[in-house]
């Protein structure tokens, strides 16, 4: 039998799981969700306009893509624009149909639930790789991000953080079958999902050196894109339903870079505190903080150990797409911000940056606060920061 070949300590010590080793996660969670539910809660005074009944209290979330994924979990999918948006949530959302209050209140609930669970998977896998303190801070950034709202709103974005982190977890204990399982639901629930395939197959090849019985499990990964192809292709006769409907929503590929580049040049020819300007001056800076904590971890006193590099084909299978992909002439780099979130790996190198005190206020602050001015933009429906 082939022994894997794995760099970390033989001698670790996992220790067991309980509620007070998850307490950074659940803290974290907390704390996201009572800013989230106070901001909600508030908006009304804030934005200075009408106030709906209580039992109406998430009503004002279930806009832009919100009310997409609502009318494929009731109604299934009626235009053809629709197919852009994997199943996984919806069916989720579908489920709640059959709880107290129904889809437009048990589906938020839930899906802040899945972002709990996803926290604590990442917790653990950070765990794994650094440290208790380390993993701490990682939530934390992850749950103060800019754009971590959309971990508690009616988004995918908390699923697919819950099942790329299992699937990368799974892998690191060299549970494949559960590995192949997430990897597979994951691309279930976006587009990109697939791409899990490649640091799964990454840290399968260093583990084993060549193929086993256990690398079939892998194949799940393509099953999950797999099974939506067939329904596409039964339901609308298109198989590649996904890929067409993208021109509905706007979205195109260029060379790298060239959308951040139209951004800057759209930066330029307006007001400086416009609703735009400030949106583009956001996403441009947090894609330049996500490319240097890429740079991070292959270069300075925080970069990863040899037997942490799926970490690193992780992130880049992901940020890469964000070089090319352009949505429409107003906002060129459309939802990059939001699909910042996915990429674990910037989190945990920010986790072990932040081991300096005033850092890491800094990073939780400035985070945070830009959270909370987020989800009023949200809550507006006049600019588009999803």
């Amino acid at each position: 039998m082939t022994t894997p070949v794995l760099d970390a300590p033989a001698t670790e010590v996992v220790p067991r799981v309980s509620l007070r080793r998850l307490s950074p996660a659940l803290a974290a969670w907390a704390t996201g969700a009572a800013v989230y539910l106070l901001t909600t809660a508030y908006h009304y005074r804030a934005l200075g306009i009408a106030v709906r009944p209580a039992k109406l209290f998430f009503e004002d979330w279930l806009v832009w893509d919100t009310g997409h994924y609502l009318d494929i979990a009731t109604g299934g999918y009626t235009p053809f624009d629709q197919y852009a948006f994997f199943p996984l949530y919806p069916l989720i959302l579908r489920g709640t149909d059959y709880l107290p209050g129904g889809v437009r209140v048990a589906g938020p609930i839930v899906t802040m639930l899945i972002a709990l669970a996803a926290l604590i998977v990442v917790q653990l896998l950070t765990e794994r790789e650094f440290d208790r303190e380390t993993a701490r801070r990682t939530v934390f950034y992850l749950i103060a991000f800019p754009t971590a709202f959309f971990l508690f709103a009616p988004y995918n974005e908390g699923l697919f953080v819950l099942l790329a982190a299992t699937a990368l977890y799974a892998a690191r204990k060299q549970a494949w079958w559960l590995a192949g399982l997430a990897g597979g639901l994951a691309a279930g629930t976006r587009t990109f999902g697939l791409l899990l395939l490649l640091p799964l197959a990454y840290e399968y090849v260093r583990q084993y050196h060549r193929p086993r019985w256990s690398s079939l499990w892998l194949l799940l990964v393509p099953a999950g894109l797999g099974a939506y192809l067939l329904y596409s292709w039964q339901s609308a006769g298109d198989a590649l339903a996904f890929a067409h409907a993208q021109d509905s929503w706007h979205r195109a590929y260029a060379w790298p870079l060239v959308p951040q580049w139209h951004a800057v040049r759209l930066l330029g020819s307006q007001p400086l505190l416009s609703a735009y300007s400030l949106l583009y001056v956001q996403q441009l800076a947090l894609f330049a903080l996500a490319a240097t904590t890429l740079v991070l971890c292959v270069a300075g006193p925080w970069k990863l150990r040899r037997d942490q590099r799926y970490l690193l084909v992780y992130a880049l299978v992901l940020f890469l797409p964000l070089l090319v992909t352009e949505v429409g002439p107003q906002d060129p780099l459309g939802s990059i911000h939001r699909f910042l979130l996915e990429i674990i790996p910037i989190f945990m190198i920010l986790g072990r940056v932040g081991r300096r005190d005033l850092l890491d206020r800094f990073l939780l602050l400035g985070m945070m606060a830009l959270n909370v001015i987020n989800m009023l933009t949200f809550l507006t429906k006049n600019t588009f920061v999803a």
